[in-house]
């Protein structure tokens, strides 16, 4: 990994790491960086914190270097309490640091690989994963009149998540390793007043849960919550579509003719694609089965005695869909595969018989079909790339990807596939470091809807 002091543009899949070192529970600041031999960062659109893990070949006995502390019963070696802060960017000095902080919460794979060295690996997540999890919420969001569900968030995040504390700790690593880190919380609106009382769920239980209540000013909604190297994100993916093109990435495999001057454009050797692997490519059963098509929704009434029946058409909104490319995914299904019944209180509010309790009647209900075929069509095709390591990278980010033709008759040389190519989602991220070769690459995992053009 390389140190500070190299100037400008380095080839792709440098990397300069600013601090990697470990704090111990008792305060004791060790540099990691000589004992790494990989390193990795984890996004997920899916999850809600940063993961990372890392190899160490130890030579000097790091484990049991770590300080007790007998006074406050804190005994030596590893606890679980360490914190590894790490600062890196890839290989331009007009890009800023990514700082790190992570909780390191388990180590594993411990074994003697010489007399005197041993490996073992290192996990770790994002240190606000820590009060999420001691915590569980039991109260009543909303009040009298109801809240918006994207302030409830906002609040949930601000008392459980990135909370004061952290802050506190983060300012406090300042003075320790020169380093702080401040955090963005980036919030979609939702739409609709709600009422809801949480009955001792974990945090991050509770914000699933409003996040598949929530709706958008489409209707169409799919809302997530996530972290990026950024800060905290409560997103809706309809609006994720709508970003526009961060980077461009071109498969050129060796039987392409790359062009003349290209082997000398570093801009372009920078954004190649090392290896690509497609992980689905559209499944019919699978379309079905989630409601992509077709569904219905079966809304009871308990307390009028009464039901009422909702049904769910692809072709009905299709057009309304915030689309990659402007495809639509092919599929003629009469039957309707998907049902669902679910208890309601949908026009409670206005009746004279049950008004005067003011309910604030779910969204949930008269949404989740098209929620769900949403996220059926988005997620459609995954693709899986190789590239050389891109720090500016985060998932929700939206790239291009070009992909040539397998086949190689004059007719289709030089031309696109045009259903691997066209623009994704990135939804899983990887950026991974190798020690001693100052090798940076980025793993993506990426969706795209496609299909027959409209």
């Amino acid at each position: 990994m390389s140190g500070e002091g190299i100037s400008g543009y380095r080839t792709p899949g440098d990397i300069d790491v600013r601090r990697f070192s470990l704090i111990s529970s008792t305060g004791q600041v060790i540099d990691l960086q000589s004992l790494t031999l990989e390193f990795s960062v984890y996004q997920n659109l899916f999850e809600h914190y940063l993961q990372c893990d890392l190899v160490l070949n130890d030579s000097v006995g790091l484990i049991n270097t770590l300080n007790g502390d007998k006074d406050n019963g804190i005994s030596g070696g590893f606890t679980g309490g360490e914190i590894l802060v790490v600062s890196y960017k890839s290989n331009d000095d007009s890009l800023e640091y990514k700082n790190h902080f992570f909780a390191l919460y388990e180590l594993t794979d411990r074994r003697r690989v010489q007399e005197k060295s041993e490996a073992y690996f290192l996990s770790g997540i994002s240190i606000e994963a820590y009060p999420a999890i001691t915590n569980k919420i039991s109260r009543a969001y909303g009040g009298g009149g109801g809240n918006l569900i994207s302030k409830m968030i906002s609040s949930i995040i601000s008392e459980f998540v990135y909370t004061e504390s952290v802050k506190a700790l983060h300012y406090n690593y300042r003075d320790t390793i020169g380093l702080r880190q401040n955090k963005v919380i980036d919030v979609d609106a939702t739409i609709g007043l709600q009422k809801y009382i949480i009955p001792n769920l974990t945090v991050d239980d509770t914000i699933d849960f409003l996040a598949k209540e929530a709706d958008s000013p489409d209707h169409i909604p799919y809302y997530l919550f996530y972290e990026n190297s950024k800060g905290f994100n409560f997103k809706n993916l309809g609006n994720l579509i709508k970003q526009d093109v961060k980077e461009e990435f071109v498969y050129l495999p060796s039987n392409i003719d790359e062009g003349k001057g290209t082997a000398n454009d570093e801009n372009f050797d920078r954004t190649k694609i090392i290896a690509f692997d497609i992980v689905k490519q559209s499944n019919l059963i699978d379309n079905i089965q989630s409601g992509l098509y077709k569904s219905k929704t079966i809304h009871l009434d308990l307390l009028r005695k009464n039901k009422r029946e909702v049904v769910y058409n692809y072709d009905d909104y299709v057009s309304k869909f915030s689309k990659l490319n402007p495809y639509k995914i092919v599929g003629d299904i009469d039957t309707i595969p998907v049902v669902r019944m679910m208890a309601s209180r949908t026009g409670h509010d206005i009746d004279p018989l049950f008004a005067a309790e003011a309910p604030a009647p779910k969204k949930y209900g008269e949404v989740i079909g098209q929620s769900e075929s949403y996220a059926a069509h988005i997620f459609n095709t995954i693709i899986e790339l190789d590239v050389h390591g891109d720090s500016e990278l985060d998932v929700g980010d939206i790239i291009r990807i070009s992909i040539p033709v397998a086949a190689t008759s004059n007719d289709q040389d030089g031309e696109e596939d045009k259903y691997l190519s066209g623009k994704y989602v990135i939804t899983k991220l990887r950026h991974k470091m190798l020690n001693g070769t100052d090798s940076f690459t980025t793993i993506l995992e990426c969706a795209k809807d496609t299909g027959t053009k409209i």
